[in-house]
C-alpha cells in the first residue's frame, strides 16, 4: 500500500500518535490529581487546625466561666429561680399594699419602676423591702413610728 494514501501503513502510525498523546494527557491529569489531592490535604489540616483551636477556646472560656450563672443556660433553672423568688416579691406587694393603699398591680407597678431606675433585679428590690420592714417592725416603737411618719410622707409627697 501506499504511504501518502492513508492506507494500512499509516493506520499504525496514527494509533502510535493517538496513544502517545493519551499517555501525554493522562500524565498531565495525573499531575493535577496528585496537585488537588495536595491542596485537599492542606485544606483538611487547616480545617482541623481551626477545630483544635475551637476546642482549646472553648475550654478557656469554661475555665474563665467555671460558676456560670446557671439561669442562663436553662429553662428549668430559671423557672426554680422564678418559684423560689415568687414569695418574696408577693410579700413586698403586700407590705407597698398595706402601707401605701395600693392595689396589686400599682405595687408591682411600682416595684418594677424602682427597679428599672435603680438597674436592681425586682426579686432583688423585693428582699430589700420586706428585709427594711422586718427590721422596722423588729425596731424600738419610738423608730417605728417615724419609719412609719417617713413613708407617710414619701405616700403624700408621691400624691402631689
Amino acid at each position: 500500500m501506499t504511504a501518502g494514501g492513508g492506507g494500512i501503513d499509516s493506520q499504525p502510525r496514527e494509533l502510535y500518535a493517538r496513544a502517545q498523546a493519551t499517555r501525554e494527557r493522562s500524565r498531565d491529569l495525573a499531575a493535577q490529581l496528585g496537585a488537588v489531592q495536595r491542596n485537599n490535604a492542606e485544606v483538611l489540616r487547616r480545617i482541623q487546625a481551626a477545630r483544635d483551636r475551637a476546642e482549646q477556646v472553648h475550654k478557656l472560656w469554661l475555665a474563665a466561666h467555671s460558676n456560670p450563672d446557671p439561669l442562663r443556660f436553662s429553662a428549668y433553672a430559671r423557672l426554680q429561680a422564678r418559684l423560689a423568688s415568687m414569695p418574696v416579691i408577693e410579700q413586698a406587694k403586700g407590705i407597698l399594699m398595706t402601707q401605701c393603699g395600693w392595689s396589686e398591680d400599682q405595687a408591682f407597678d411600682a416595684l418594677r419602676r424602682l427597679s428599672q431606675r435603680e438597674n436592681i433585679k425586682v426579686r432583688d428590690l423585693a428582699a430589700k423591702v420586706v428585709a427594711t420592714t422586718a427590721q422596722a417592725a423588729s425596731a424600738p416603737p419610738h423608730s417605728r413610728d417615724r419609719l412609719q411618719s417617713g413613708v407617710a410622707a414619701q405616700d403624700r409627697a408621691k400624691r402631689a
